[in-house]
């Protein structure tokens, strides 16, 4: 679709619905009257205030959003209204270097220049949890949630066995299946790649999985994906949560991500001469990310909640290293890829809380490093190890802070895309989330300490 051939949709619409993204990669929208777009607006944008996004302060704060008519959908909730997606510049038409769209591109484009590859393929695993209900308060004399789920399964004698008693779970004990279809249906409908959906291991847990696609057009469609289902749970009277660990004892959300690179139609991963079919480059791309893991944890474990997942007992990894087939590993081998063109690795840190576009382009650059500095997984001491145990390897950080520190000595990898200044904002913003977080009593801390 061309200008002129968008234009002329528009105006059988009554509405243009422009969604930006924020500095959380949550999405926004302003919507125009169809009556006012015209070349104009897509030629210069529509004007809005950064600050309030997350990204700049008020003090200079103007931005224009800019549609990108190639990903035109119809809005699947409010009737003859059309949405497109948006593109961020400064006023001065340059462009805007935080914008998440614009890291991931940056991050791509110095792959590209690099010679190394073309295209980054993924194929995330979106895990989260519908509930009845979720109330939350935080004020001076209550601090609490209150969550309405589904029925708890029936215990086992067998320790933590109970968990897997949701894993692709039938109706009627997966009571959200016909929701869950609806949502998909509409996802469908809009163009969104989705591989399959089911009942996961936890209570009230689900996951919808991609068909491997473009890293831009992935982390696009994430917020769309969070917005859909957020709205069809609504609807139905239930909740949606993304949160990585909602609920004690039970397992988490996370967004384990698959991943390869192209280069001319090529996967550049395979090799099957070479260790679980992998090339060497796709083993320095292991080993640049798991070096690099406890700094890129901070844009794909972005949250306090983050760390309350990666605990050992829940298939969520607590150590830098890798594996074939093997779900305790930050970076599995999928056992049942045989397809050469498919090849790929699956780094199973990162969760929903992240700011898709980011994170994507951290695990890129650190991949990236790894392939520049012919790094070797084996040798850097990351693996492949089995089971459970891995009493080599010092744990993967278990707190946000731990990651900001990390980030902080060590973000020369990421230049290509982050700017200096954005890290420092990025790393500032979330000690401002810690410093609040620990502001809070903890209702636990009345069972260990009101008696004494």
């Amino acid at each position: 679709m061309n200008e002129e051939e968008f234009l002329k949709k528009v105006k059988r619409y009554d509405y243009l619905d422009l969604k930006i993204y924020d500095v959380n990669g949550t999405l926004r929208h302003v919507t125009l009257p169809s009556g006012y777009v015209s070349q104009s607006v897509l030629t210069n944008g529509v004007g809005f205030d950064a600050s309030n996004l997350g990204y700049m302060n008020t003090s200079f704060s103007d931005m224009i959003a800019m549609p990108l008519i190639s990903t035109a959908v119809d809005e699947p909730f409010a009737e003859s209204t059309l949405s497109v997606l948006c593109d961020v510049m400064l006023p001065d038409r340059t462009s805007f270097g935080w914008y998440p769209r614009n890291v991931l591109k940056k991050a791509i484009d110095h792959v590209k220049e690099l010679g190394i590859a073309t295209k980054m393929m993924v194929g995330p695993e979106m895990e989260f949890n519908i509930f009845k209900s979720i109330s939350h308060e935080v004020s001076q004399r209550s601090v609490c949630v209150k969550i309405k789920s589904e029925a708890e399964w029936p215990l086992k004698h067998e320790p933590n066995i109970e968990m897997e008693e949701g894993y692709h779970r039938l109706p009627p004990f997966d009571s959200t299946y016909e929701m869950r279809n609806e949502m998909v249906s509409i996802l469908t409908g809009i163009g969104m790649p989705v591989k399959y959906h089911h009942h996961e291991v936890g209570i009230s847990q689900f996951e919808i999985e991609f068909q491997l696609l473009d890293a831009i057009e992935a982390a696009d469609w994430i917020p769309l994906l969070k917005y859909i289902v957020r709205n069809v749970a609504h609807e139905y009277g239930y909740v949606v949560n993304f949160l990585p660990k909602p609920l004690k004892d039970q397992a988490g959300n996370g967004m384990h991500v698959h991943q390869y690179l192209v280069k001319e139609s090529k996967n550049i991963f395979d090799d099957p001469k070479g260790l679980y079919s992998l090339s060497k480059k796709a083993l320095s791309y292991i080993a640049g990310l798991l070096k690099h893991a406890p700094a890129v944890m901070a844009f794909t474990n972005p949250s306090t909640n983050s760390y309350k997942r990666l605990v050992p007992g829940f298939e969520a990894p607590t150590k830098p290293s890798f594996a074939f087939g093997n779900r305790n590993s930050a970076i599995r081998i999928p056992a049942y890829v045989n397809d050469g063109n498919a090849r790929r690795i699956e780094f199973r840190t990162p969760d929903a809380t992240a700011n898709v576009h980011y994170a994507m382009a951290a695990m890129l650059l650190a991949g990236i490093d790894g392939i520049k500095k012919d790094l070797d997984p084996s040798k850097e001491g990351f693996g492949p190890f089995e089971g459970e145990s891995v009493p080599t390897l010092k744990n993967l950080p278990s707190t946000l802070d731990e990651v900001l520190i990390a980030l902080e000595n060590d973000h020369e990898f990421l230049s290509p895309a982050f700017t200096s200044d954005f890290i420092e904002m990025w790393i500032e913003k979330k000690r401002k989330e810690i410093k609040f977080i620990n502001s809070i009593p903890h209702p636990a801390e009345y069972d260990l300490y009101f008696g004494i």
